[in-house]
């Protein structure tokens, strides 16, 4: 009975790996991914420790490491076979005590253990030992391996053309989308209202029906009186198709395919659920059971299929899909290890252009005169689909833009709501924040940012606007100095005096302009240099942790398979840590691609968090003050410090996970090397600031040291 409650974990454990077996994923999947001979990571393997990663029982050749292991591990099988006689002397007297052999927390293993332990520390032609071996192999073949198909399945993700977060719906996809399910409501209910009346009587009213317009690309839906709307699909345009643009234009024939097929589909989508509705709604006047179907998450659907269409179509157009395969050939090239250096490749891939949101249907709503029925089936409906909106259980991702409206329950975003409570001065000072710096920049209204990306930005264009102040008033310094020594300057400034005014006024403000524009250019080089730098930072101290650990396990291999030489109770949990090393060594790479994206995602999540709470903040901390510009660039600093820090804890995952998630086995001991290398490049872009101690070009008042008649009385 006691083996039950150990087989009981033991088929669980079977039946969730069974998906495994079925996978793609394998040993020889794994093996191969590990020794593609463009892999970075297996190419700096192979220079630390020579073609024993290629070949661990018969290398070409003897490196340096392994003469040096050639020593070490005989010294080690020494002292081991010395301490392996000393447990069997033990041993043999306690049997001899005992009468038995196995007893009191010995089993059969025990000696196994011995002698696989022992025959571990011998060390091969190489110099190496099995135990080395062991920690190079896991973390030569499973480490790197694993870690590979992890970025191959990314890189592929990526090229069939799904981005890392989900991407909100266009505000004005998601209004045509209500718009043409709100054209086709009107048409059910309408000939479904016109059916019940004339049952009874007859009527020369005729139904609603669809009228496509001469050239294909729209519909409207009327009974030649009444309309109960139109659509038109926007021209597809080239995207360098204006007067001053020299390039080719593009041929968009494609794109014009797609956005026709996605309306298709759009229309056939949206016509169904409106006569389903109509349907429903109908019936639960006799039967409170009937199911009424979920509108707004048809909507939300058919819009995001016309998106996704539609995307596709123009990421051929543009090249994006041979950008993509660029990426996904050397990241399968290089292996994970290269994947640091290409976060804004996978931030930005796949993400929808400005161009899709202008791709929209057109839409016109129903028209109030004309001859039809009374139209009250619909309107019941329509109020009933509002309590259902508010009600809906969809879910949309963060960022998404709702349809606008003028009461407080229908707007684009809470921060909309907001704007229309606050007073006029209010609004115009919190617009101007949202819009020119903490909006994301997205026309069709999605709150969604990328704090690095735009920090980015921000820091382009302080860092080029500074630059271009400095120069220009160096140059406007310069003319009016070269001016006054020119005979028509001295001829104008004795006349008029506007030479010797224009040198004071610039002599005046120079100090200070100079100090204000290296402030500028210091926070510039920060945001433009440093922030788009941080992934890569945290990846290589990540990458030299993973070396590290490797160095780690190959060394202390032997001193593990020791651990092994001895009675069980007397090993306790000391083999325990070597195992935890085996894990780690085969576990690390993976863990750090985990980080690297998850950072990924927690800066784009945190940072959209962030854009919709600045406001209310605002709101709350301002109230009714008004200080000028000067909170204004308050505001933007904290703004700005919050994304900073943010991007640097966010992709601080790729060093602290591994060790984070390792830690929940038992622990062990986490490389400390480089740890500070973020704080000390903070350090040194903060530093060009905060080295101004005073502001140049102003005359500095030395303080005199007491003596010689200086304090003003004579001794």
């Amino acid at each position: 009975m006691k083996i039950l409650p150990r087989l009981i974990p033991a088929l669980v454990l079977v039946g969730l790996s069974l998906p495994v077996f079925a996978s793609d994923v394998g040993f020889d999947s794994i093996n191969s991914a590990a020794t593609r001979t463009g892999d970075l990571s297996r190419q700096l393997l192979v220079m630390l420790f020579g073609d024993v990663v290629n070949n661990p029982l018969q290398p070409e050749s003897v490196s340096f490491v392994g003469q040096l292991f050639g020593v070490f591990n005989a010294i080690l099988a020494g002292l081991a076979f010395i301490w392996f006689m000393g447990v069997v002397l033990r041993t043999t007297v306690l049997t001899g005590h005992r009468g038995k052999v196995f007893g009191a927390g010995n089993t059969m293993l025990a000696p196994v253990a011995s002698l696989a332990g022992f025959m571990a520390l011998i060390p091969t032609p190489s110099g190496w030992s099995l135990a080395n071996l062991t920690f190079l192999w896991m973390a030569s073949v499973m480490g790197v391996g694993s870690a590979n198909l992890i970025v191959d399945k990314a890189a592929d993700t990526i090229l069939d053309g799904q981005s890392m977060i989900v991407q909100p719906v266009s505000g004005k996809t998601i209004t045509a989308a209500r718009g043409v399910f709100d054209m086709y409501l009107c048409q059910a209910a309408m000939n479904a209202e016109q059916t019940d009346m004339h049952q009874g009587s007859s009527s020369d009213t005729p139904p609603m029906k669809l009228q496509e317009t001469t050239n294909g690309r729209g519909f409207r839906v009327t009974n030649g009186s009444r309309l109960c709307g139109s659509v038109v699909l926007p021209d597809v345009e080239s995207p360098d198709s204006s007067w001053y643009s020299f390039s080719p234009k593009v041929n968009t024939a494609s794109l014009e395919s797609a956005q026709n097929a996605a309306f298709a589909q759009m229309n056939t989508t949206l016509s169904q659920s409106a006569s389903e509705v109509v349907s429903a709604y109908l019936a639960r006047q006799y039967d409170s059971r009937a199911v009424f179907p979920d509108v707004e998450t048809t909507i939300q659907q058919a819009a995001r299929s016309y998106e996704d269409t539609i995307s596709s179509a123009a990421a051929a157009i543009n090249d994006e899909n041979s950008i993509r395969g660029e990426l996904n050939n050397y990241l399968k090239q290089s292996g994970w290890l290269s994947l640091g250096a290409w976060y804004r490749s996978f931030a930005t891939a796949n993400q929808k252009a400005t161009d899709i949101a202008n791709l929209a249907p057109e839409i016109t709503g129903a028209s109030v005169d004309g001859e039809s029925v009374t139209g009250s089936l619909w309107g019941e409906i329509q109020v009933a689909l509002k309590m259902q909106r508010k009600n809906a259980m969809l879910t949309p991702p963060l960022g998404t833009a709702s349809g606008t409206g003028e009461n407080l329950d229908d707007v684009r975003s809470p921060n909309s709501a907001i704007l229309k409570l606050m007073p006029e001065w209010g609004l115009q000072f919190s617009n101007f924040i949202i819009q020119n710096v903490m909006g994301s920049g997205n026309p069709d209204g999605s709150g969604q940012t990328n704090p690095l990306l735009k920090m980015k930005a921000l820091g382009d264009y302080t860092l080029t606007g500074a630059e271009t102040t400095f120069a220009a008033f160096t140059a406007a310094k310069g003319l009016v100095d070269a001016a006054n020594g020119t005979l028509l300057g001295k001829a104008v400034d004795a006349t008029t005096g506007t030479t010797s005014m224009a040198r004071s006024v610039l002599n005046s403000i120079a100090p200070m302009m100079y100090f204000l524009l290296f402030i500028l250019i210091s926070i510039g080089f920060s945001l433009s240099i440093l922030v788009p730098f941080t992934p890569l930072i945290y990846w290589i101290v990540a990458c030299t942790n993973w070396a590290v650990s490797v160095l780690v396990g190959v060394v202390a291999g032997p001193l593990w398979a020791a651990t092994h030489i001895g009675t069980e109770e007397g090993k306790g949990s000391r083999a325990n840590y070597g195992y935890i090393f085996l894990i780690d060594a085969a576990i690390r790479p993976s863990l750090m691609v985990f980080g690297f994206f998850f950072g990924s995602l927690v800066v784009v999540a945190i940072g959209t968090l962030l854009n919709i709470l600045m406001l209310p903040a605002m709101a709350n901390v301002q109230a009714n003050s008004v200080t000028g510009v000067m909170s204004v660039v308050g505001i933007l600093m904290i703004y700005a410090r919050i994304c900073t820090t943010l991007v640097s804890s966010a992709f601080s995952l790729q060093v602290y996970l591994p060790d984070y998630v390792i830690a929940w086995l038992g622990g062990r001991e986490s490389s400390q090397m480089m740890r500070s290398t973020m704080t000390s490049a903070m350090n040194m872009f903060v530093g060009f600031g905060s080295k101004l101690e005073r502001t140049p070009g102003f005359k500095k008042l030395e303080s005199k040291a007491p003596g010689e008649g200086s304090d003003g009385f004579r001794h």
